[in-house]
């Protein structure tokens, strides 16, 4: 487990050294026959330690996620040792505003995900108990923090949860309801935890659009658990994962059989939306194998996460430190295909995003060259470029891309799909100008890292890339409750335009009903589930107009 320390560039490890977290990372995406280059990039910093975690698209933008230790360059305000800050830009990337949250100890947001009304949620850890800490009831120990903003990164609420031992939130998702479910670790036995079997255990807490607690619920063993990954399924459940060491014999509420009795496994729990357990699974081998990453799709569920092993649910590993690896599975947690992606020495990610075309896209991280992996820039053989692997409907890799220079460059959740073959990507970079690092680090050459967002775009392939919202397609009303139209300029006289619908994951909509009329589509909401929803409209196959939609 310690030679996946390493490799974990993970925001709580750079906030406070005295978490010591195992977290199973990943990789990013594209294909052989297409050329990814980068568009624009921009460094955001100051002269100590930045890194981005994570970053969504808005309207004409981006909002920008992570934390930082410091209190000069782009960073006008700090509150104390290190701070959750979060960044506004513009299309290419220039800094529109940034604010920083915290109190007078260590903060740091890992997500930020959208939810009604262009309000959103910043998730994260708090160990102050002042500043922007509303309430802190156990002030001594790390806690989850969960923010609710507005679009102007304005503070509607925020929530401390958690017990007096500590807590570690990882990620999270909206809710249909427009509340949010967040999953990590606690080492804690009071205060907002209901169940503990001893140890380390994953846990999961609900909370409403108000900030209140709903529930919470605990997956464990008396020994090591982390949650790392959770969605709410369309049917109104959660897939939850748990990276959990099962000793034999030993106690809590895992049920399957691992590969290997005292290594970490990952453990998904798929319950009901009344939190009845549906199905569990281990998935692994012999060695270290965790799961922190998931998204549904039409038949399933599509896993990421990192192995060590060769035996047991893994065949194809590439050696040496862990691969990322991909696991497709039914929805009774079947697999259905899986394939250990990576060199000789470590690959870290954690998000993979379905294409229109049906292949993945997974982002993350490498230290290899050689393998699957080929143009890694880092000089160090322990540090690492960003990597892009793409992978068709049946698993098989199909292209691989590496973005960095000769110092240390990570990703974790952020990335942003405009399209196939264009992606906007928030990370983190020590060194440049160094090959595709075209900025330098406030922090010096080597030193601290910068927030590192840039866009890459297929230069082989025609591809139309998203704009800025014009007045060429009307879309209204917004929010909806029945219907939506989307009305095109000109009429008749252009070609109607094609609407496609996407999930807050970026999962086109299953069972669209879209009605066309003369120079509008109508798309009927009525049996659409709650929350928000993003749309990508072309017409005459030369302008693309793009944006949110709420559904109430």
């Amino acid at each position: 487990m310690g030679d996946d320390d390493q490799l974990s560039p993970c925001f709580i490890c750079v906030m406070k050294k005295i978490i010591v977290l195992l977290l199973m990372l990943f990789s990013c995406i594209m294909l052989h026959s297409q050329d990814y280059q980068i568009t624009w990039q921009q460094c955001f910093g100051g002269s100590m330690l930045d890194g981005a975690y994570d970053i969504i698209a808005i309207e004409n933008g981006y909002l920008i996620a992570g934390g930082t230790g410091s209190n000069d360059g782009d960073i006008t305000f700090s509150y104390g040792n290190g701070d959750g800050w979060l960044i506004r830009t513009d299309g290419n990337g220039n800094l529109i505003w940034e604010k920083t949250y915290g109190g007078s100890d260590t903060e740091g947001f890992s997500r930020i995900i959208p939810t009604y009304y262009n309000n959103f949620y910043l998730l994260g850890l708090s160990f102050s108990s002042d500043g922007d800490i509303s309430n802190d009831p156990y002030p001594d120990s790390p806690d989850y923090w969960i923010v609710k903003i507005d679009s102007s990164g304005n503070i509607i609420w925020d929530k401390i949860v958690g017990g007096n031992m500590g807590e570690v939130l990882f990620t999270g998702d909206a809710t249909l309801d427009g509340g949010v479910v967040a999953i990590g670790q606690t080492s804690s036995n009071d205060g907002d935890i209901s169940v503990s079997y001893g140890g380390n255990d994953t846990w999961v807490v609900k909370l409403s659009n108000q900030g209140e607690l709903e529930w919470d619920y605990t997956i464990g063993t008396d020994w090591f658990d982390t949650g790392q990954a959770i969605i709410q399924t369309s049917d109104g459940g959660y897939l939850m994962e748990s990276s959990s060491i099962i000793l034999e014999g030993g106690i809590g509420n895992i049920s399957c059989i691992p590969h290997s009795y005292g290594w970490v496994e990952g453990v998904i729990f798929k319950l009901d939306s009344n939190l009845n357990i549906q199905w569990q699974r281990c998935y692994g081998g012999s060695d270290h194998d965790g799961i922190s990453g998931v998204i549904e799709i039409s038949d399933g569920y599509v896993l990421t996460g990192s192995t060590s092993s060769y035996d047991g649910d893994i065949s194809g590993y590439n050696g040496g430190i862990s691969d990322f690896w991909v696991v497709r599975i039914d929805f009774n947690g079947n697999i259905i295909w899986q394939n250990p992606l990576g060199g000789s020495r470590g690959e870290a990610g954690c998000n993979i995003i379905i294409n229109d075309n049906g292949d993945f896209c997974a982002i993350g991280s490498t230290q290899s060259n050689d393998g699957d992996v080929s143009g890694n820039h880092s000089m160090s053989e322990y540090d690492h470029d960003i990597w892009l692997a793409s992978l068709n409907s049946d698993g098989e890799l199909i292209s691989q891309k590496c973005f960095g220079g000769t110092g240390d460059e990570t990703v974790e959740f952020g990335v942003v799909k405009k399209s196939d073959n264009n992606f906007v990507i928030a990370g983190q970079t020590d060194y440049g100008p160094s090959y595709y690092v075209g900025c330098t680090p406030h922090g010096g050459n080597g030193v601290d890292k910068d927030y590192w967002v840039f866009e890459i775009q297929d230069t082989l392939t025609s591809v139309l890339a998203y704009t800025d919202f014009t007045d060429k397609v009307k879309v209204y009303p917004n929010p909806a409750g029945e219907y939506v139209c989307f009305e095109i300029a000109g009429g008749g006289q252009v070609e109607m335009p094609e609407v496609k619908i996407f999930n807050s994951q970026g999962m086109p909509v299953k069972g669209l009903v879209l009605y066309k009329t003369e120079g509008k589509i109508i798309w009927d909401v009525r049996g659409v589930a709650k929350g928000v929803y993003f749309y990508q409209i072309t017409s005459n196959g030369n302008y693309p107009e793009s944006g949110k939609i709420v559904v109430n």
